[in-house]
């Protein structure tokens, strides 16, 4: 435990420490976030936070990669689609890069993951049964690699929403891991909450700073790689249903703003204000209540991790399901109270229409 400790200690230290120099050279070289009717946000803020959070996590990660002998993978691969994974984001912050090049730049982050032995191959569901993906595993694993670190960015729109709610999930990942006795998970887990606590410290509302694409990303891929690296030839489905449900309300988002841009005859990735916080602030929530309703949706799914590892894997399954179900009825309630405020404001202009015309009449005689 000393030595999680330590991991978290010092990684919280350094990105804590980097943070007031980031913003100083960001205010000196006008390395701001634009702003615009899409933003919550006003004012020069700048948004290379990302940078912080992968210079406290990347020296240590490489420390734990290189130690650890049971990491089944290229480690020089895997460190190298790290780097890449940042590089990609950072580039986009500094000067904005085409959207179908972010997404090749992401297929070669995967792809390296991929050549270098960590790959979702099957999945057991019980002793009995489990499902072998064979050469499919290899797009499995490109696809969830891909789904992570784009579910970060993408929910990176308000002061302290993305990372605050990847902190929680961290948090209970590190508590799964250390009950199922997975000690590279576990480290690998307190690294990163190290790093994400202390740039979460200037990102928590009023925002001093922004993550930017290039810490989302970084994030997003760390996320996403670390069940696979602590997963044996035959990987129990709770290894894949944990960071899922973890996740499940940013990537639920994610997926219902895709369907409203695909519907609306939009580009799937056109930035708009249809994303679940957007939702909530025009319903009247304020920002720190938009996040105190999303952290506490994100430490309830994180007890039912807890629970999910103290069950046989096929009830998992059904835990997970039933979780998925309450998700669902979530979004019905707020499409419902949308719907509601909406005829209600429709019923008011007509109304008002009414009065004016009711007054024009008068006047006119």
């Amino acid at each position: 435990m000393i030595r999680y400790l330590i991991y978290f200690g010092g990684t919280l230290a350094v990105s804590a420490v980097l943070i007031p120099l980031i913003i100083r050279i960001s205010n000196r070289h006008n390395l701001h976030d634009s702003v615009d009717k899409r933003k919550t946000h006003t004012g020069k803020i700048s948004r290379l936070g990302g940078v912080a959070v992968f210079a406290a996590f990347f020296p240590f990660f490489v420390y734990v990669c290189f130690s650890h002998p049971s990491l089944p993978c290229n480690k020089y691969l895997l460190v190298g689609a790290a780097l890449l994974a940042f590089l990609t984001g950072f580039v986009d912050d500094l000067r904005r890069v085409p959207a179908r090049w972010k997404l090749l730049a992401q297929i070669v982050v995967a792809v390296l993951v991929v050549a270098s032995g960590l790959t979702i191959g099957s999945v057991k569901l019980n002793p009995y049964v489990s499902f072998k993906f064979s050469i499919m595993a290899y797009p499995i694993t490109v696809i969830w690699i891909i789904a992570f670190m784009n579910a970060v960015n993408l929910i990176d729109g308000m002061d302290g929403l993305s990372t605050g709610l990847v902190f929680i999930a961290n948090v209970f990942v590190f508590i799964v891991a250390l009950l199922s006795g997975n000690t590279l998970v576990a480290g690998l887990s307190a690294i990163l909450g190290g790093s994400i606590l202390g740039f979460f410290l200037f990102n928590f509302p009023p925002a001093k700073i922004f993550l930017g694409d290039g810490g989302a990303y970084f994030i997003g891929f760390v996320y996403a790689t670390i069940p696979l690296m602590g997963i044996k030839k035959a990987a129990v489905i709770t290894v894949f249903l944990i960071p899922l449900i973890l996740m499940l309300v940013p990537i639920s988002d994610v997926l219902q703003v895709m369907l409203h841009r695909y519907r609306s005859g939009k580009n799937l990735f056109y930035p708009d204000r249809s994303h679940l916080h957007h939702r909530l602030m025009n319903l009247g929530f304020s920002t720190k209540g938009i996040l105190f309703v999303m952290y506490v949706y994100t430490v309830v799914l994180g007890l039912s991790s807890i629970l999910m590892v103290s069950v046989p894997p096929e009830h998992s399954m059904i835990l997970f399901s039933i979780i998925l179900l309450m998700l669902i009825l979530s979004f019905f309630i707020l499409n419902t109270a949308e719907n509601v405020i909406e005829q209600k404001m429709l019923e008011a202009k007509k109304l008002l229409r009414s009065k004016l015309a009711h007054s024009a009449k008068a006047r006119r005689k």
